[in-house]
């Protein structure tokens, strides 16, 4: 449409209809209106696959990996490709609207968030986040919308935590993967404010919208709040948040109404300015110039589930080349698939059987299907007809809460898990508003309660039920965490009262109690009748919003838990089996539970006793040297025992392909290529943060460290991490020749020719740094083809002159100074053997914001 006939339809619209555009319908859509053709525009999370308009139970969608294991490819070609798959799969929820990439810099990794974010590095987030893009929005039926714009580091108060950043180190780290995507070709058609305030004010009403975002990067597209994150009526909308989701509105709707009527300076000439980028977006995503009937049905689409092959191998190529070997100082992989033929393999770990493909929260996914380390090891052994003893011990449990039931659990109709009845009273009486099956005892209502819930606003009940039949006889734990009041019966039997709590948890988002444990007496083979009873409260005032009316502390829901017996003595029941065997192969690491969105890790230390399991393992076991050890995490964890072990391999949250992936490494079936897009610790206590800077004092955090993020903290410091940034091992070897730079218009050429001198074919990562002033910075990097052994190839990566400058803050321009700079052509950060060249800057230089 011309820009007179968007006028001519904001000429048309209401006040009413205008402001009706400004914020959610419900939970994930936008408001149509059918008499001039305005249809719903639709979201779906997020940054690990389109989940559609249910957080939980939803239909099956493709589950990718986490976004820090995409990142750990390096691969912009993976990016591109996972992109389309994801408009693909968007288009299958009826979403126009996918709400990720999430480009905020893993700043310390105690985040809660890390994994659902690329990397520490500006550059390389940046950079991958252009591809991402790219691939979604190519055909024009998709949006990205990349977030959390700006600064949203940590989720300890994250609806309240004031973020105190210099201008320089937001300009050139926090801002910086946002700016380089942004004024790319592809730019994204939608940005996501952050729940925090950045200097003092809350991101959707800070001036960093107009002044940086539109006024100097140009933005022209939609900005909208994160769910909840609408902290004022006119202030947000004058700073230039256009969409207050979800909804119904809480800050908009009546309210800015009846602030529009009276009609304060600016604010009339603002929802117009909003109206008319919402009325854009709608027209690129062909949602306008509807009949009144089609206006209506875009809130009502049919969500479907698409699963083929190709989408498959895609899953499973970038989940294995995202895997990072570690070490293998023992050359202990890959394991030669055929010498394991009649022999017995260990897998040890409380990850070794069930994996964790994905973290928490708002990357919560119903998979297609879920492919686990055990059950691929052993299909990919049987596809190669190669006959092996394959045995499982836990050896430790990481359960923050008691894990959700499974199929033990069968509701009345005999297909489900449980079943939900909805009452419109808090005490259960009344008629019944609406029954649902689920089959997931994970019972987020934000989304799915009924919708009269969400209409009249009043105080609600929900009683829960199904029938467990248990495997073992034993004192088997129930354990519930809740929004609102909740009781478990079983048998009738009251176990547990969880009603009236006080004491806030994390379990939904930091909006639920902390989980109340009880044991139970069962029998295996007899089946016991579980009911729980919920209803609305009032959040107590420490939740971590200090909001007691935000959108995910509203609805009555419910977490139960379930566990049977736990053997006595897990790490030995695992020592015996290794001892029993001719490989051992630990699982270990973290899972949905310790990272998740709503709060942070308190440790970088693995729980559960799983450093006590390995400790023993190397103590007792009877080849220490060919253990192999494989962590699962989104971010980095404390290995004490890291320089004992031969072997170690960081396989991160893989999605639906995540056990054929790891099982294609460990067998040699895939060489690894992945390197770390984080730095990696010796420990925490190296990196210094102090309380003011981690997690913040008395509603403060301030970035004390500056510029040194990452890697650039140990450079400056002089501190060895376990592992650099961009670090990772291949099982051949490479070698690069013939560096060349080159001078061009606005910057040099690097070219460096990558030769596979080892005896496997490979992939390569070269990484380009400049020195500047204390450390070196990422500014290039680009990834090989697959070389044979002997093969070569000449790898092109340009560094504009831009892409050196640093912020100036008395003169507010980008500057670069003249004089020599180093020039790194290596495998990591700390690269002791990395080419070294000059490149030469003859004047200074700078550059308007």
């Amino acid at each position: 449409m011309a820009d007179a006939q968007f006028q001519d339809l904001l000429d048309q619209l209401t006040l009413e209809e205008k402001i009706s555009l400004l914020a959610g319908a419900d939970g994930w859509q936008t408001q149509e209106i059918p008499r001039l053709g305005i249809g719903s525009l639709k979201t779906t999370d997020g940054p690990a696959g389109a989940r559609g308009a249910l957080s939980v139970d939803g239909p099956p969608a493709a589950f990718l990996p986490a976004p820090v294991s995409q990142a750990a490819t390096w691969s912009k070609d993976h990016l591109y490709a996972l992109g389309q798959l994801l408009c693909r799969e968007v288009k299958t929820k009826a979403a126009q609207v996918l709400l990720a990439p999430t480009i905020c810099c893993a700043r310390n990794p105690l985040g809660g968030r890390n994994f659902e974010s690329y990397s520490e590095d500006p550059v390389l987030s940046g950079q991958l986040a252009i591809q991402y893009v790219r691939g979604v929005q190519e055909t024009g039926e998709v949006a990205a919308t990349v977030k959390h714009f700006v600064a949203n580091e940590q989720e300890y108060q994250r609806f309240t935590i004031n973020a105190e950043i210099s201008e320089r180190a937001l300009r050139e780290i926090y801002l910086r993967p946002f700016e380089t995507v942004i004024k790319s070709q592809n730019p994204p058609k939608c940005v996501m404010s952050a729940y925090n305030l950045v200097n003092g004010a809350h991101m959707d009403a800070n001036n960093i919208l107009q002044d940086i975002l539109r006024n100097e990067w140009r933005f022209e597209g939609l900005v909208m709040s994160d769910w909840g994150g609408t902290n004022s009526t006119v202030e947000s909308l004058i700073a230039g948040c256009d969409l207050e989701m979800p909804g119904p509105p809480e800050k908009r709707g009546s309210l800015l109404l009846e602030a529009a009527q009276n009609k304060p300076q600016g604010l009339l000439e603002a929802i117009d300015a909003s109206v008319l980028r919402v009325l854009k977006l709608l027209a690129e995503l062909k949602l306008l110039n509807l009949s009144p009937e089609d206006a209506v049905k875009t809130r009502k689409g049919v969500e479907t589930s698409s699963n083929n092959k190709d989408d498959q191998k895609l899953l499973r190529e970038i989940a294995a080349d995202g895997i990072v070997l570690l070490k293998n100082s023992n050359n202990a992989l890959p394991l030669d698939p055929y010498s394991l033929s009649g022999k017995k393999i260990a897998l040890i770990g409380p990850n070794a059987l069930n994996g964790t493909p994905g973290g928490g929260g708002s990357a919560t996914m119903v998979p297609l299907y879920q492919t686990q380390p055990l059950a691929a090891f052993e299909s990919a052994l049987a596809e190669m007809n190669i006959s092996a003893t394959i045995k499982h011990s836990p050896g430790a449990f990481i359960h923050k809460w008691l894990p959700l039931v499974d199929s033990k659990f069968v509701a009345d109709d005999n297909k489900s898990m449980i079943r939900l009845d909805f009452f419109a009273s808090d005490d259960f009486s009344g008629p019944l508003v609406e029954t649902q099956y689920r089959d997931s005892s994970y019972m987020d209502l934000f989304d799915s309660a009924p919708s009269a819930w969400y209409e009249d606003k009043k105080p609600h009940s929900v009683k829960i039920s199904s029938r467990l039949t248990p495997e073992t006889t034993g004192l088997h734990s129930f354990g519930i965490s809740s929004v609102g009041n909740a009781r478990l019966f079983v048998n009738d039997q009251l176990l547990i009262d969880n009603f009236d709590w006080k004491k806030v948890g994390e379990a939904f988002y930091s909006f639920g109690s902390v989980e109340v444990q009880a044991s139970y007496e069962m029998t295996a083979g007899q089946t016991y009748d579980i009911r729980l009873e919920a209803s609305s409260k009032v959040i107590p005032k420490d939740a971590a919003s200090d909001d007691p009316v935000h959108v995910f502390g509203v609805q009555p829901s419910v977490r139960l838990g379930f566990i049977e017996q736990l053997p006595s003595d897990p790490i030995g029941d695992a020592v015996k089996l290794s001892n029993e065997s001719d490989v051992t192969i630990v699982i270990i690491g973290l899972n949905d539970e310790w990272e998740s969105e709503g709060y942070d890790r308190q440790t970088m230390k693995l729980p559960g006793g799983q450093d006590a399991l390995i400790e023993s393992l190397l103590r007792e076991s009877h080849n220490p040297e060919g253990i192999v050890v494989v962590n699962q995490s989104g971010s980095p964890v404390e290995m004490g025992w890291a320089n004992k072990i031969g072997t170690i391999v960081q396989a991160w949250y893989g999605g639906q392909e995540a056990g054929n992936a790891l099982a294609d490494v460990l067998l040699g079936r895939v060489n690894p290529s992945g390197k770390l897009p984080i730095s990696w610790p010796m420990q925490y206590e190296d990196l210094g943060f102090e309380a003011k800077s981690w997690p913040g004092v008395d509603g403060v955090v301030k970035y004390t460290e500056e510029m040194s993020v990452g890697y650039r903290r140990y450079q400056n410091a002089q501190i060895q991490p376990r592992w650099w940034f961009g670090h990772g091992l291949s099982y051949t070897s490479f070698k690069y020749e013939e560096a060349g730079l080159s001078k061009e218009d606005d910057g040099w050429v690097v070219s460096v020719t990558v030769k596979n001198t080892g005896s496997l074919a490979g992939r390569d990562v070269v990484q380009c740094y400049i020195s500047s002033e204390s450390t070196k910075e990422l500014k290039a990097f680009e990834k090989t083809s697959l070389l044979v052994p002997g093969a070569s190839e000449t790898v092109r990566m340009t560094i504009s002159e831009r892409d050196m400058a640093h912020w100036n803050i008395e003169s507010k321009k980008w500057v670069l100074q003249a004089g020599t700079y180093g020039l790194y052509i290596g495998s990591n950060a700390g690269d002791e053997d990395a080419i070294k060249q000059q490149l030469e800057v003859v004047q200074e230089m700078e550059w308007l914001p």
